[in-house]
């Protein structure tokens, strides 16, 4: 079976859509379930971000099967998904694997949150029981390469992560942000990431709102359940959404309340989350200034051309490392088929040889040992040139194809 990843993400969907795509940790497990019946698959592991959703598997689906999938899972259209699908198999998929764990496929090149987001998946899928002997070693090569990536490169010192660009982002918009009121609507990592972004910018005043008032409080010295929101929201110059829920908790009642109180006073949100935190509609109000992830694109892009020039660097290590990883899980290939291959014409041996033994009582033992030696080297040297042949490929990397067609020619299981 072929190593293919098919999925959606920020190059070609806007936030829009992938919010609609996101799967979260409760269904996953379930939506694995279903993966492995529509790509007819052995392995498999969905990575969901904010910035990609894609599903690794190790079967013969491809962007249609996918697109089926998603769309029946979200309640879309597969008209809708099947447009911005990509695929990659084979050496191509682990190329891109490495490429997606080690942050050179993310909106902000160089970021770390995507390591914890990748492995987080993996471990998802390998607790559900959906790795094995192929996904279990793949994926924790990814996780060694990124980790290899950000120590040998430049690639972090020339990144800035998502949270990072939403505080560069309010700070240009008030031009400093010393004596700016900040509510940061979530405690999780992207939240504190934001916070110390926020910090490193001057920010003293700032509140923390999450469904867990505890776990808000570690930021924050004002902490606050989601249930204060709209008492707290009036306070805030500057809102920075990063809260993991299904829907938006801040609609415009919500904002258009806190601006009364504010004597229309401006007030600018930054929705950093997929699903999105705050409804776009927000962003008619009138004072109310709203920015979503896919909005700081063009933060992002100033440092481009460094990260470029670190990314160049990149490339061939990637190269290396998927390469290698693609043999090796090409040999795991190579040795099942060929012990498959091996069990079945020594199947038939057996039978043909047990057969005619039976019917030629009259051999001496000697007799009937050289026979059983006569099927054995017969079957010895007919498995020889299949057996080259599909090492030699796989020598090169090529052993796919002769794979596929030897389990076709003699019916493997």
């Amino acid at each position: 079976m072929e190593i293919t990843v098919v999925g959606v993400n920020h190059k070609k969907a806007p936030v829009e859509l992938r919010e609609k795509l996101a799967f979260d940790a409760k269904t996953l497990p379930a939506a694995l379930d279903v993966l492995r019946g529509a790509a007819a698959s052995t392995e498999e592991v969905i990575l969901s971000t904010c910035n990609r959703v894609e599903a690794y598997f190790l079967g013969s689906g491809d962007e249609d099967v996918i697109a089926r999938f998603l769309a029946a899972h979200h309640g879309r259209t597969v008209e809708e998904v099947r447009p911005v699908l990509y695929r990659h198999a084979g050496l191509g998929a682990v190329r891109h694997l490495f490429e997606v764990a080690s942050s050179l496929d993310s909106m902000v090149v160089g970021e770390t949150q995507i390591i914890a987001q990748v492995k987080q998946a993996y471990f998802a899928a390998k607790e559900a029981g959906h790795t094995g002997r192929v996904f279990n070693p793949l994926f924790q090569r990814a996780l060694a390469v990124a980790k290899r990536i950000h120590s040998e490169t430049g690639i972090v010192e020339r990144s800035v992560s998502v949270p990072s660009v939403a505080a560069r982002l309010a700070e240009k918009i008030f031009q400093g942000l010393a004596g700016r009121r900040v509510l940061v609507l979530g405690a999780g990592e992207t939240g504190a990431l934001t916070l110390a972004a926020l910090r490193e910018r001057g920010v003293r005043d700032v509140t923390v709102v999450n469904r867990t008032v505890e776990r808000a409080r570690g930021l924050a010295e004002e902490a606050h359940g989601l249930e204060d929101l709209p008492a707290v929201l009036p306070r805030a110059d500057i809102v920075i959404a990063c809260l993991s829920c299904e829907r938006p908790v801040l609609g415009p009642a919500e904002v258009r309340t806190a601006l009364r109180a504010r004597r229309n006073e401006p007030m600018f949100i930054i929705d950093i989350a997929v699903p999105r935190n705050v409804d776009p509609e927000v962003d008619h109000l009138d004072d109310a200034y709203l920015f979503n992830i896919d909005d700081l694109q063009e933060t992002v892009n100033q440092n481009l051309l460094e990260r470029e020039q670190e990314m160049a660097r990149c490339a061939p290590l990637i190269e290396e490392e998927a390469g290698a990883a693609f043999r090796e899980t090409a040999t795991i290939d190579v040795q099942e088929v060929l012990t498959r291959l091996r069990s079945a014409f020594e199947a038939v041996g057996d039978e043909e040889l047990k057969r005619t033994l039976a019917r030629l009582e009259s051999l001496s033992g000697s007799q009937r040992e050289e026979v059983q030696a006569l099927v054995h080297r017969i079957v010895s040297k007919l498995l020889h040139p299949p057996t080259t042949a599909i090492k030699t490929e796989a020598a090169n990397g090529q052993a796919q194809r002769l794979i596929e067609l030897a389990s076709r020619l003699f019916d493997l299981k």
